[in-house]
């Protein structure tokens, strides 16, 4: 006699590790495995998902260099020979230390930074802030789906990192190079 209990396929959830396959379930009821082929479907995607990811956060790197490197171009241009060292780079005029240069605690402390000058367009701002929540939501689906300790979406997820970093980081500088203007 059925006492209608146990469904026939009722999503499999561990908090422990696992090796679920068939009938696992990820975020949402929706997302409910029932073939192999769903089942690969759903590795596939949580590896592009991390290897977007990943991309992303270069696109807001490059984005912000670009805003940055605009601003610099805009705050001081060069008007003559005679403003550039023989390296090439542009000899802007220094802006006179801040009180709180030395004393970064200070600074900080005092939110004078909340309440500068903005340094970009607010387009520019929007722009940046969109990409980081796009960024930020994904940080978290990723983690949830750690969460949810099957092996296969976990070697996906590191894969997808591996790949993601291995494929946009490629041109990326190591360390930053620090100019020093105008010595002679």
């Amino acid at each position: 006699m059925d006492m209608g209990s146990s469904p026939e396929h009722a999503c499999q959830i561990s908090m422990l590790w696992n090796w679920y396959t068939i009938d696992s379930c990820f975020i949402a009821k929706s997302w409910h495995v029932r073939t192999k082929g769903m089942f690969a479907g759903t590795c596939i995607g949580v590896f592009l998902m991390v290897f977007f990811s990943q991309w992303l956060a270069r696109l807001a790197k490059e984005f912000d260099k670009a805003v940055d490197s605009q601003r610099v171009e805009r705050t001081f241009p060069v008007e003559s020979d005679s403003s550039i060292d023989k390296s090439g780079v542009s000899c802007a005029p220094r802006v006179q230390r801040d009180v709180f240069v030395d004393r970064p605690i200070l600074y900080t402390l005092s939110h004078r930074w909340l309440f500068q000058a903005a340094n970009v367009s607010f387009v520019h701002h929007v722009i940046k802030c969109g990409l980081f929540t796009v960024q930020w939501g994904l940080s978290y689906l990723i983690m949830l789906l750690f969460m949810y300790y099957n092996g296969y979406v976990i070697i996906s997820c590191i894969l997808g990192a591996f790949f993601g970093k291995l494929a946009f980081s490629v041109s990326e500088p190591a360390v930053q190079e620090e100019v020093s203007c105008c010595k002679e």
